[in-house]
């Protein structure tokens, strides 16, 4: 099942602090993967060398990623909000998840003013195969649930959240990789002689980091 991950407003949101890097002596090939290891792995070692952010600052771009994971985590298997424990459980779950993203940066391609690269990722896919695991859960949980138990839909929201993040994290050893995809990243000059990785990006990226 394949559904567009976030709307443009929330992508920008997540790479707002990642869209600036110097023009002096730039390597968009460096830079893209300065970028992906910050977002996707919490390593923020070689993007720092090359942008002006702090620790804090690249920190905040990954929690934002995993932000964003979760809350399609929530659209995903339609539920409306779930409480604050719950929602870590689904951030955690992800920051697992993330720490095994599996990415290959080529080398970039100028063109013109800008850079393309092209970038290789291997689908993570922990969670389209957990999924017919889940459709089981959650019929024997809907067969054999009480109604009484469950007058505030949030608990109801809640219970299914854990039993969907328990089966995944259950399924978590047997974790793997699709087919390769390849996605071109560009990286965009703008008038202040910066570069950075264009507004779409890291959503396209997105898309195909883990599978659905």
């Amino acid at each position: 099942m394949r559904m567009k991950k976030m709307a443009a407003a929330v992508v920008a949101m997540v790479t707002a602090l990642a869209l600036t890097a110097c023009a002096g002596g730039f390597d968009a090939s460096k830079y893209v993967n300065g970028v992906l290891n910050n977002i996707y792995l919490g390593d923020s070692t070689g993007y720092m060398e090359l942008v002006e952010i702090t620790a804090e600052e690249a920190k905040e771009e990954y929690e934002q990623g995993i932000s964003v994971e979760a809350d399609f985590f929530l659209q995903y298997y339609g539920l409306d909000s779930v409480s604050d424990d719950v929602y870590q459980q689904i951030v955690d779950m992800y920051k697992q998840i993330y720490s095994k993203s599996k990415f290959e940066v080529k080398e970039a391609v100028k063109n013109g003013d800008d850079y393309n690269v092209e970038v290789v990722v291997s689908p993570i896919d922990v969670i389209v195969n957990s999924e017919e695991a889940i459709s089981t859960a959650v019929d024997d949980f809907v067969a054999n649930a009480n109604p009484d138990d469950y007058t505030d839909e949030q608990v109801l929201n809640d219970d299914l959240a854990k039993l969907v993040i328990k089966v995944i994290n259950d399924n978590m050893a047997n974790l793997g990789y699709q087919a390769e995809k390849s996605i071109i990243v560009k990286v965009e000059k703008d008038a202040q002689g910066y570069y950075g990785i264009s507004d779409d990006a890291i959503g396209l990226l997105d898309q195909d980091m883990i599978a659905y």
